[in-house]
């Protein structure tokens, strides 16, 4: 996932400082469900900033230096949001170039945004804060999440990659990966600008709540490699190769003409590994390294890992990072992790990859956060969704079957308890004869009374 951006410095007094927290901005949601660019809802946002008690003389490389955009970038977004869009021809803001009566020379344009009309098209408050501190694409995330919380409408995944979309390149226009969106969400989740209560609502959806200003300060993640079209982590506006590796370049077979983007030459010939038999695989991969925290999950099974391929390994190793930069901590998963070792310990654990991954790792229970196989992980108590589920599958199943559930068997005769309704017809007979025998015996024993007793 990658690093939220730091804000960009700010001048002091103005719109600078303590102000930025406080000031909000109206955005029509054509701006954001239009063919514009993620840059330009930005540049909007700021513009519409600048102007509210006057039109804005900032020059293009100020307003650039506020958002952490280049100056390219920011003159392509004021071209395509002074171009009139639409069936009603509307520019969303308006440029008013000068020049001084005396000199002739230009001075900075003035720009404003056109009014919003509050009762005939949708629009949406949001603070200027997140313009300044989100990168393009999640800050346009942010603002359709505020609308659709306004509206009270749980959008899905995939409402919100077609709502995103692709805006360069070979499949511009088409939606984005719903894999993608849950990357942006849980990225703009740990920026701390919303909160995200996973399968809690209709239907299994996310509750997503928006905040004002973020509740925590950025964490940083480390990029994952999983993307829906390559292998490299999703930078969004470009390779991650984007500069020269002179070590990892064949000068030598370089063709004239200046540097070559091709790599070294292999051939196309099959490479003989010495010491490599042909029938068993033999791993050849970078060599494993697990980070700390990664240690201190799997401390409980540490003496099961010398029986773990390298590659089953990784992809353990994977999983854990996922669950502690979502949702969990490194106790839980310890804890998580000693407890069904514990319950596997009886029987023999044949293949440890499979059951770390199989097994192990997994979590057990609903969608919420807090819960840890049917019992919340902070409270200790029971898990109120789970046990509504396990309710709906009864009545489910008593629906599916006709008829109630059998009643409870009657326990075997050597399990009752001995009392005169459960004996069995021998041993009340021999309750009978030694009732019948005990006077005579007790008789027999006893004798004749003594004279004068």
């Amino acid at each position: 996932m990658p690093t939220v951006p730091a804000a960009a410095p700010r001048p002091q007094g103005g719109l600078g400082g303590d102000g930025r927290h406080r000031q909000r901005v109206r955005y029509p949601m054509r701006i954001i469900t239009g063919p514009y660019a993620d840059a330009d809802v930005a540049v909007y946002g700021k513009v519409a900033a600048l102007a509210q008690r006057g039109r804005s003389t900032a020059s293009v490389e100020k307003i650039a230096s506020f958002l952490g955009l280049s100056k390219s970038a920011t003159e392509k977004a004021f071209t395509r949001l002074a171009r009139p869009y639409g069936d009603d021809e509307v520019a969303e803001v308006l440029v008013r170039r000068r020049t001084h009566e005396i000199s002739g020379t230009g001075q900075t344009a003035e720009r404003w945004v056109r009014r919003v009309d509050e009762k005939a098209e949708a629009w949406v408050w949001a603070p200027m804060l997140a313009a300044d501190v989100l990168r393009p694409r999640l800050h346009r995330l942010y603002l359709a999440l505020r609308y659709a919380q306004r509206t009270r409408h749980q959008a899905t995944l995939a409402e919100l990659g077609e709502l995103l979309r692709h805006r360069t390149g070979a499949r511009a226009g088409a939606p984005l990966h719903e894999t993608t969106v849950a990357r942006l969400l849980a990225e703009l989740e740990a920026a701390g600008w919303i909160s995200v209560d996973r399968r809690a609502g209709h239907r299994g959806r996310h509750l997503i709540t928006t905040h004002d200003h973020p509740l925590h300060p950025a964490t940083a993640a480390t990029p994952t490699p999983r993307t829906e079209y390559g292998s490299g982590p999703d930078l969004e506006y470009g390779s991650p190769a984007y500069k020269e590796d002179l070590e990892l370049t064949d000068l030598e077979n370089a063709r004239a003409g200046g540097p070559s983007r091709r790599r070294r030459d292999t051939g196309s010939r099959a490479v003989d590994n010495p010491g490599r038999d042909a029938t068993s695989p033999v791993y050849t991969g970078p060599e494993l390294q697990l980070s700390p925290r990664v240690w201190a999950v799997l401390e409980p099974v540490r003496h099961l890992l010398p029986g773990i391929s390298p590659y089953l390994l990784r992809r353990a190793a994977q999983e854990i990072g996922s669950q502690l930069d979502t949702y969990a901590d490194i106790e839980r998963l310890c804890a998580r992790v000693r407890a069904r070792h514990n319950t596997a310990e009886g029987g023999e654990i044949r293949d440890p990859g499979a059951w770390l991954l199989g097994a192990a790792l997994p979590r057990h229970g609903c969608g919420l956060h807090e819960c840890e196989g049917g019992v919340l992980w902070t409270t200790g108590r029971r898990c109120g969704v789970c046990e509504h589920l396990r309710a709906d599958r009864r009545q489910t199943d008593r629906r599916r079957t006709g008829h109630p559930p059998h009643p409870p068997r009657p326990r075997p005769a050597a399990q009752r308890p001995a009392t005169h309704r459960h004996l069995t017809e021998e041993t009340r007979c021999l309750v009978l004869t030694a009732s019948t025998a005990a006077p005579s015996a007790a008789t027999g024993s006893a004798g004749p009374p003594p004279p004068g007793g």
